[in-house]
């Protein structure tokens, strides 16, 4: 039997697809990805931790195989929606694991519903400069398909640039989600740029980790984070980039079994 299983949730807006393990041990773990990645960039740590906790990680709405929304999504509309998902499934109270966009998520929903969350992990926590937002506006080109397929290779040539010795089928995978995405992509970061999320990590009361690859883009964001959090654990993974939970899933799961027990 598989210890990881997909599912779609019925929600007010559209169907959810996630994927979950199949044995339900204690408090579940929610694990919310990056733009414009998908629940599939969880499934090494899903095994490396399905043997301690229950996993569900769920596809943002516009990614992957859930819903694409109508509106202009914000983090609100994306938390509202999860935290929906996450109620078809009976689960009331979790712990959230967001990276990057994830992350982004994961703090609206805590600040949406403080009482259903009991320990928060930011892994690239998007705590964005001014300088830093129009410097990633100035780079978010729609995707557009052309005839001769450049629109194929631009968005290749750009993974492959952010990681260039990541294996290829990851990144020929993340190249797809980002396709499929189209123009849920760009919106995903517009609505993490219009986020007050530093008002809403300042008002975090849960026990909080803040985490990145030391080659992470977001890096940077953990000793502002942990200015604005001080309560919180920073954690800072030596040869980690900001594809950690794919390519080094055993000492991700190390540190989450360390933070979560």
């Amino acid at each position: 039997m598989s210890i990881i299983k997909k599912l779609y949730i019925e929600t007010s807006r559209g169907q959810v697809h996630g994927r979950i393990t199949a044995r339900r041990l204690g408090l579940p773990v929610v694990l919310l990805h990056q733009t414009a990645s998908s629940s599939a960039m969880y499934e090494r740590l899903m095994a490396e931790l399905a043997a301690d906790f229950w996993l569900v990680a769920l596809d943002t709405p516009g990614f992957g195989q859930s819903f694409v929304p109508v509106e202009r999504p914000s983090t609100a509309f994306y938390a509202t929606i999860l935290w929906q998902a996450l109620g078809q499934l009976d689960i009331g109270f979790c712990h959230l694991f967001g990276h990057h966009t994830g992350a982004a998520i994961a703090v609206q929903m805590a600040d949406a519903a403080p009482e259903q969350v009991g320990k928060l992990i930011l892994s690239g926590p998007p705590l964005l400069s001014q300088a830093l937002i129009e410097r990633l506006q100035a780079g978010l080109q729609p995707i557009m398909p052309d005839a001769d397929g450049r629109f194929l290779t631009e968005t290749w040539q750009r993974l492959r640039h952010k990681a260039p010795d990541a294996p290829l089928d990851l990144i020929l995978r993340e190249t797809l989600l980002t396709i499929q995405a189209g123009p849920s992509y760009p919106l995903a970061y517009e609505a993490v740029f219009d986020q007050p999320f530093a008002a809403q990590l300042a008002g975090l009361s849960q026990p909080t980790l803040l985490l990145a690859g030391e080659q992470d883009s977001l890096h940077a964001c953990l000793q502002p984070a942990h200015a604005l959090l001080p309560h919180s654990t920073l954690r800072s993974l030596p040869d980690a980039d900001g594809y950690l939970c794919d390519r080094q899933p055993e000492r991700v799961a190390a540190v989450l079994r360390e933070f979560l027990c």
